[in-house]
């Protein structure tokens, strides 16, 4: 009887053990991937937005797909201006799929929801010289979320749908809102074709930090869904939606 009992309570804690080991190296990944510190790799997430945000608007239009889901020959990444973080291709209202080379000694730095406002962005509030106006037209773009997922490989490194959460304390870790003024630089030719020149800015949203990928092939994937009121119709979808078939060196 007592062999039988102690014999149980060995199975029982191997089998405990074996569960534990099993999920833990998942869990544990899901979040040591993301840069959550006050200053990833050296500065607060608000300047690593505002260099996002200077790369992204130089980007040449004719770059960006519009009529088609895929433009795999075509890799669209960016860096910021010390060659420190990789920038990856805000996706409003698109879907972008594409192989890229990427150095495994660089972070990777994933705009969500992101959003900037200068003069030069229609409306009224962007002409206004208040700050106030400023962060309101530059927070337009990034709230009515309904759903979005960044994954790795196969493991979601963060999601938010429905009740369904990954490391979704982490949230208040990667927005930036009410950001100081800085000089943004557009281009002649530029993503959005504004009128070029040198403008006073302000970035929000929502930024994520990726620790540099070991070397090898990844799939990195994210998306999101939020509801937009359009002026003057009625409330639609925006979706956004990139894969990111990597090769790290």
């Amino acid at each position: 009887m007592c062999d039988s009992i102690q014999l149980s309570s060995i199975v029982s804690v191997v089998t405990f053990l074996i569960i534990f080991s099993y999920f833990t190296p998942l869990i544990g990944a899901q979040s040591n991937d993301i840069s959550t510190g006050p200053k990833p790799y050296g500065k607060p997430l608000e300047e690593w937005a505002k260099e996002y945000w200077q790369w992204n608007i130089g980007v040449p239009p004719g770059d960006i797909p519009k009529d088609v889901n895929t433009n795999l020959d075509k890799c669209i990444v960016g860096s910021d201006r010390q060659n420190t973080m990789t920038l990856l291709l805000g996706v409003y209202g698109l879907t972008y799929s594409t192989k890229c080379n990427i150095s495994s000694a660089k972070p990777i730095l994933i705009p969500l929801l992101a959003g900037e406002c200068n003069p030069t962005v229609p409306g009224p509030r962007s002409k206004n010289a208040k700050i106030e106006d400023l962060w309101a037209c530059a927070k337009d773009a990034d709230e009515g979320l309904n759903a979005w997922e960044v994954r790795l490989d196969d493991r979601v490194l963060f999601k938010k749908a429905g009740n369904e959460e990954v490391n979704g304390h982490l949230i208040d870790n990667i927005l930036v809102r009410n950001s100081s003024v800085f000089n943004i630089t557009i281009p002649q030719v530029n993503r959005y074709e504004a009128d070029s020149g040198v403008y006073p800015a302000v970035v929000d949203g929502y930024y994520l930090i990726l620790k540099p990928l070991p070397p090898g092939e990844h799939t990195l994937t994210y998306k999101f869904k939020l509801d937009q009121k359009i002026p003057g119709t009625y409330l639609s979808y925006v979706n956004g939606d990139a894969t990111y078939l990597l090769t790290v060196k």
